[in-house]
């Protein structure tokens, strides 16, 4: 690699560690806060060297790649291969980038082998992208990285004509991987079909013959794991019998290979194809549900609770998720597995805070949403806005802290309209009149509150991004960090206890007059609860403008300085008469805004404390 790669390459490395909040907290607020700030700075420092390392050496280079020496280009794949090595990817948009310009080099020098070696791995990383927007069933990266796994599939057609094993090594993959690319509730049959084909070519004798030394049986055999997946077309009522015969028989060939394997090496069979083993005997007709849910409950009770691998994590997080989407489904068995429910769904939590900050990846990020959007509640047992709260705590203080200073500011507004203008509120949570705001006022208190708290969940899954971006984020990454509001929407329709602030999680980011922000279908009309989202999008503005550590690519502001913005914004960005209210609150917004943070970052160190405690 060149310098400023290496370079770039440490500095990512540092900014993972100096985000690492795993560990013992110190038992002084301010020495935890002082540390915290230091390590902020820090990371600052390093996301502006690094943002300027690519600008002066990284994108001229890529910019002119056609005329680039063979050095270069053999650099910029060994770059590339550091950013995404690990668990922990350093940065796998800048991975993309680097492979999708080699596209480009290969294309222009007409480097076959090359080609297709890029294609794949621009379609790989496009699918580790398209993981983090799966969670709100977004597949904005699945045609692009259809189009690439496609084409390099597509020289199936001239493999005679390709001498080099591992290109033809990367045509077979590419064929197995274009699966992944369709979604299998909207293009089932496209699906079908690329697998089929896949496994067809990997069992055809005369392309054995003509590479021998290809693992054939590691390519059948994921090919089978993805063909295995398929329930989802069974989950929506498909009968077709050979779907069915398909799904089974790739089901079985996995997990006869699973079992086979676990023997070899004294081990147990991957939880994952248990649970795809189990559900396909049911979708298939050969068990019925309740064997299933016994199945799952077995799995989970053997579950270490201090197994925090990838293995642990799917046992102890995915299925929760997965037990909880059939109760969701099957509600005729939700009474009688309450307890079952409700012991998974502690532990989920308990497990969560336990996780160390270094093993915060995408997985864990994933498993977690999972879990929360097949999240099951029951009266009288935790609430779904509780156990948000206690995760946003324990997966990451400064999320926590952005929302507890937007919770408290939403609520301080929320006091100063009922007193001033109470009229604004009239149609909130049924109240029809100003006589009732003023007798519902602790319960709008409240609401103000939990809204300023669960405005920003859809966040989670990106907070390791916002935490741990080496440098200020490309185009398509702001475009991403926009689904969050989908996400946290869909979070909190599930249930009873958050689905009030659905709307408020779904309006927080447009512009009052509606000329800008997102979503840009938003309906400012249809949101019965509008005027909340008025006062919570004000005061996660003044909040995320003033954090020190939430967003590392923005600029930090004084009090003083957020007031003035808003008094520019009154009208456009954000409701008028609420700007005014809230500029007339300048002097005690002002105060709080100052010492706000280090009560929000004790509250949070408490809770955690207290969790602890708890267990």
């Amino acid at each position: 690699m060149r310098p400023y790669q290496e370079q770039y390459i440490e500095n990512a490395e540092k900014i993972m560690s100096l985000s690492d909040t795993s560990g013992e907290i110190p038992a002084d607020v301010d020495v935890f806060i002082k540390i915290h700030d230091e390590n902020a700075a820090a990371i600052r420092r390093i996301v502006r060297e690094n943002t300027e390392l690519l600008r002066q050496e990284f994108f001229p280079v890529l910019d002119n790649i056609v005329s680039a020496d063979e050095e270069t280009i053999r650099q910029l794949e060994d770059f590339a291969a550091h950013l995404a090595s690990g668990n922990l990817s350093l940065d796998i948009f800048l991975h993309y980038k680097i492979h999708n310009a080699l596209i480009s080099y290969a294309r222009h020098w007409k480097k076959r082998d090359m080609l297709i070696r890029e294609l794949y791995h621009t379609a790989l990383a496009l699918f580790y992208i398209q993981e983090n927007m799966d969670i709100i069933e977004d597949r904005s990266y699945s045609w692009k990285m259809g189009m690439l796994f496609g084409e390099a599939a597509s020289f199936i057609k001239v493999y005679d004509q390709i001498q080099d094993v591992e290109t033809r090594g990367y045509i077979h993959r590419s064929m197995g991987n274009l699966a992944l690319s369709y979604n299998i509730f909207t293009d089932g049959e496209k699906k079908l079909w690329a697998m089929r084909r896949s496994i067809e070519i990997l069992q055809d004798p005369v392309y054995r013959e003509k590479t021998p030394s290809l693992p054939w049986d590691t390519y059948l055999y994921k090919s089978h794991q993805e063909r295995s997946t398929a329930m989802g077309l069974l989950r929506r009522g498909d009968t077709d019998q050979r779907l069915i015969r398909e799904v089974m028989e790739s089901a079985e060939y996995v997990w006869e290979r699973q079992r086979e394997n676990s023997r070899k090496k004294d081990t147990t069979p991957a939880l994952r194809w248990r649970v795809i083993y189990q559900e396909s005997q049911y979708y298939c007709g050969l068990q019925p549900l309740s064997y299933l849910l016994t199945q799952l409950e077995k799995m989970y009770m053997d579950c270490g609770r201090e197994d925090f691998s990838q293995e642990g994590m799917y046992g102890n997080l995915f299925i929760p998720a997965v037990y909880g989407n059939y109760l969701q489904h099957y509600p005729e068995y939700k009474k009688g597995k309450r307890d079952i429910m409700c012991h998974m769904n502690r532990n989920v939590v308990d497990y969560v805070h336990r996780v160390p900050n270094n093993q915060l990846n995408d997985k864990l990020m994933w498993y977690l949403l999972t879990f929360l959007r097949g999240f099951v509640e029951y009266p009288g047992e935790m609430l779904q806005k509780h156990i948000v709260t206690r995760l946003i705590a324990c997966r990451n203080l400064d999320a926590y802290v952005f929302s507890r200073l937007t919770a408290q500011m939403t609520r301080m507004l929320m006091g100063k309209v009922i007193e001033d203008c109470p009229w604004l509120l009239e149609g909130v949570l049924s109240c029809a009149t100003v006589q009732d705001v003023e007798k519902r006022r602790e319960e709008l208190l409240q609401f103000a509150f939990d809204g300023g708290m669960l405005h920003d969940v859809g966040a989670l899954g990106l907070c390791r991004m916002l935490l741990m971006s080496a440098r200020s984020w490309m185009e398509e990454e702001s475009a991403m960090f926009k689904y969050h509001v989908e996400a946290g929407v869909r979070i909190l329709e599930r249930c009873e206890s958050t689905r009030p602030f659905s709307p408020i999680a779904r309006g927080h980011h447009v512009y009052y007059d509606g000329s800008g922000g997102y979503p840009a279908e938003y309906d400012r009309a249809a949101n019965p609860v509008q005027i909340v989202t008025d006062m919570v999008s004000i005061a996660a503005y003044a909040s995320r403008m003033t954090e020190q550590a939430t967003h590392h690519t923005m600029p930090i502001c004084t009090p003083g300085e957020v007031m003035e913005q808003i008094r520019q914004g009154a009208g456009h960005l954000f409701h008028p008469e609420l700007a005014r209210i809230w500029l007339s609150m300048e002097p005690e917004l002002t105060a709080y805004l100052q010492c706000g943070r280090r009560e929000a970052y004790l509250e949070a160190i408490r809770l955690i404390r207290g969790w602890e405690e708890e267990r």
